[in-house]
């Protein structure tokens, strides 16, 4: 399936729960492309949750109709990337040609996280029905990565597993690592300290969903896409404390209301990052659509970290992209559109590979 039907597939199955049984007839949606997969919502529940649009939330304006686009992007940045294909974790040199794979770490996983120093980042892997386990690697100063170590603390259950591989995040002091998601039916959010073992869960009992985890450069403020569970309300972006006591992951504070108008950017941010500068993050945000046969555009715009308004660029992505993930830095952003990698430095996208096998990327 495509990022917009994994994501109304999450957001269908939390608003069908919400309902009485019995209480509405069935309607088999048909899926598409990649990943296909059956499933089936109640007729309210659909039209409700096109009120509250797939986890996303909006941004008042218009978007951008020009972009740049091709042979200036893929300047500078990190040399290597880890990259999950099909299951098999890899380490490949990144360069303003493409990636060319360098060595594979074997094993089977589902995500990778990076830290902010370019060389250490993080695996998840199944460790037996909805529970899974991380590891640890490093790369040396030529990409040779050291074998994957498995971090203490025991594992993690997630219902949905990394569907969305935005739903792991590693500090960027590589101390901690963050998981988003749903588990026994609630959304959580688990931090793990990679030193200790030791875990800290947040929770809410109102159903919904909850996405895109990503760490503030202090390495304690978690920020995540909350979207709520019933056929109304609409999603939002927070920020949690982690330093502070409590359980709720509701007391964390909203970043940006659903909707802002007056600004030159209008659509649904799917998922966003902190960026290392602590004043700014970057949003993949979706547009509307302007006809039955037309494809939502989808841009990469910069927003202020104090009150989620747009704030700079925003850069034209080629298609359907509910990914992005920034270097140490801040000034290179891997994107990932249905499968096959890409990037974005400055202000201009670039593909980095025609293949479109990719499950997950970090660098």
């Amino acid at each position: 399936m495509t990022r917009t039907e994994d994501r109304l597939h999450d957001a269908f199955d939390a608003a069908a729960a919400s309902m009485p049984d019995g209480t509405l007839a069935p309607l088999t949606a048909p899926s598409a492309r990649r990943r296909r997969r059956p499933w089936t919502v109640p007729v309210a529940v659909a039209a409700g949750l096109a009120a509250v649009v797939i986890g996303g939330t909006a941004v008042g304006g218009a978007i951008p109709r020009a972009a740049h686009y091709g042979p200036a992007a893929g300047v500078g940045g990190p040399r290597h990337v880890v990259a999950i294909r099909d299951g098999r974790a890899v380490v490949e040199n990144a360069t303003a040609q493409g990636l060319t794979e360098a060595a594979s770490l074997g094993g089977r996983y589902e995500a990778v996280a990076a830290t902010g120093d370019g060389r250490t980042f993080f695996l998840a892997g199944k460790a037996g029905g909805d529970s899974y386990a991380f590891y640890r690697l490093t790369l040396g100063a030529d990409g040779t990565p050291s074998a994957p170590e498995r971090v203490p603390g025991g594992t993690v259950r997630l219902d949905t597993g990394f569907g969305k591989p935005e739903n792991l995040a590693a500090s960027p002091d590589g101390s901690r690592l963050a998981v988003v998601g749903t588990a026994g039916g609630r959304p959580e959010a688990v931090v793990i300290d990679v030193r200790t073992g030791g875990h800290r869960t947040w929770s809410t009992a109102t159903g919904g969903s909850v996405t895109s985890a990503t760490w503030a450069p202090d390495n304690r403020t978690l920020g995540f896409v909350q979207a709520p569970g019933g056929p109304s309300g609409r999603a939002v972006l927070r920020l949690l404390d982690t330093g502070r006591p409590g359980a709720d992951l509701l007391s964390s504070r909203v970043l940006r209301p659903a909707e802002v108008t007056g600004t030159r950017v209008n659509g649904l941010i799917n998922v966003f990052v902190l960026n290392p500068d602590g004043r700014t993050a970057t949003a993949q945000i979706q547009g509307a659509k302007h006809g039955p046969d037309d494809d939502a555009s989808f841009v990469l715009a910069t927003l202020s970290a104090a009150d989620g308004r747009p704030a700079g660029r925003a850069v034209r992505l080629p298609g359907d992209s509910f990914f992005v993930k920034a270097d140490g830095s801040g000034e290179h952003f891997l994107q990932l559109v249905d499968g096959r990698p890409g990037r974005v430095d400055g202000d201009a996208f670039a593909w980095l590979s025609r293949a479109a096998d990719y499950d997950d990327l970090a660098w």
